[in-house]
């Protein structure tokens, strides 16, 4: 017990140091609106590999912070760690490039209070910035001058999410979670005159900047219902409520002038602060599950969010409409097999359809995936420490179009993570 405590110690310092850096997605055009790319995954790698269904699909070795009425089913201690990542081919009509990036994707640490309570702390994304926009052309009636415009944004906002799932009566569980969300985002809109026709002339970039600091709290609802309908086979019905809640927000600006190695050549000018909110919409998800008590899991999940009352600082509208729609299923050939190690490792399949919040030239940003994963058990385990489990997942995606002047995303998507489970409080004895 004493080395997973060091472990779990020496894990959790690693990636809190990782989880207070701001998130990077690699170059994603539109994480320029709104709040930036948010975090719809709300579970971990097991999830994501069954197409972010998760609502329904509760599990005993895996962190259910999906939906908090699942943590009941968390009856041993939790660790658990993930990193995801994409590679994507962004393109629009004349030209197209290749990005990546991985980050922390959740940390954490579940715990069993009670046979009827468990409760959970985690940290992880809950939207991420990460984008940078180039154009040039020429002043009007002056060809020779070139202007270069580059648009620029980095940084999110994380989530520190408590979660508590309670059993109410048989099949029946509900949960609460409360999170505190804290993050800022930088963006920077510059130019550069280049006018061939003057020569000995130096060349600076113009930025206007804005930092905007984002904290609050969020809430989180949840209810699970699981009944047997016949021999080895299981219903099970849940759903998760997320308030609304308008987010404080704390916005400098200011203008600099910057050589082309974004050096500052005098002090910020015109500096500016206001302080404000940003309301988040409530959301509402559900979803179906169906297992057989022992080795397989399917479920149907559904998310809707409405964006189109967001207003940014400045009062500008944003975005629309968002739902999400999931399918996937897991299954396990023998988790007591002896002699087969493959009959032991848990195979994922699954496929999403998202329509994003982003409406852009009046066409919403749609997101489709095919997703599967695996878990491989590492050790044998016993009663005191049940084997830990290495995740994995991959996926492959498209987002966007290139018609009205858009940009379409074909990524890659993949994580890995480990699970260490082990049981606490427990006095052993000698006979």
């Amino acid at each position: 017990m004493y080395k997973t405590l060091r472990l779990l110690f020496c894990a959790s310092i690693l990636c809190l140091a990782q989880g207070v850096q701001a998130q990077s997605i690699g170059n994603s055009p539109y994480s320029r609106y709104g709040l930036g790319e948010l975090n719809t995954n709300l579970g971990n790698i097991r999830t994501a590999g069954m197409g972010d269904v998760g609502v329904s699909a509760g599990s005993s070795l895996h962190s259910n912070t999906a939906n908090p009425a699942l943590l009941y089913y968390n009856s041993i201690t939790i660790f658990d760690v993930g990193v995801a990542g994409k590679y994507k081919t962004l393109k629009n009509a004349e030209q197209s490039q290749r990005d990546g990036d991985a980050n922390l994707s959740y940390l954490t640490l579940g715990v069993p209070i009670s046979k009827r309570w468990s409760s959970v702390i985690s940290l992880r994304p809950y939207s991420a910035v990460d984008y940078t926009i180039r154009n040039s052309g020429s002043l009007p009636n002056r060809p020779e001058a070139i202007v270069i415009n580059e648009y620029s944004g980095e940084g999110g906002i994380s989530e520190i999410y408590f979660g508590h799932g309670f059993r109410l009566a048989d099949g029946l569980t509900i949960g609460a979670s409360a999170s505190y969300l804290f993050g800022t985002i930088s963006q920077e809109s510059s130019s550069i005159v280049a006018d061939t026709s003057i020569s000995n002339t130096s060349l600076e970039r113009v930025a206007f900047v804005e930092r905007t600091r984002y904290t609050d709290f969020l809430f989180r609802t949840g209810a699970n219902y699981r009944r047997k309908i016949a021999d080895k086979a299981f219903l099970s019905a849940g759903a998760v409520y997320t308030l609304g809640t308008d987010l404080t927000t704390k916005r400098k600006t200011s203008y600099e002038r910057r050589t082309l190695d974004d050096r500052l050549t005098d002090a910020p000018m015109l500096p500016d602060s206001v302080e404000s909110s940003v309301n988040l919409p409530p959301s509402l998800q559900f979803a179906l599950g169906y297992d057989n008590g022992s080795n397989l899991t399917i479920g149907a999940e559904f998310m809707t969010q409405d964006w189109s009352d967001y207003r940014n600082v400045d009062g500008e509208q944003e975005l629309g409409q968002s739902y999400k729609v999931g399918l996937g299923a897991e299954y396990t050939p023998n988790a007591n097999a002896i002699n087969s190690y493959f009959k032991r490792i848990t195979y994922r399949a699954g496929v999403r359809y998202a329509q994003s919040p982003y409406v852009i030239n009046g066409q919403h940003i749609n997101d489709m995936a095919v997703t599967g994963g695996m878990t491989f058990p590492i050790g044998r385990g016993s009663y005191f420490e049940p084997p830990y489990q290495l995740n994995l997942m991959f996926g492959y995606g498209k987002r966007g179009t290139t018609d009205s002047g858009l940009i379409a995303e074909n990524y890659l998507q993949f994580g890995a993570g480990v699970t260490i489970n082990t049981r606490w409080f427990v006095k052993r004895r000698i006979e």
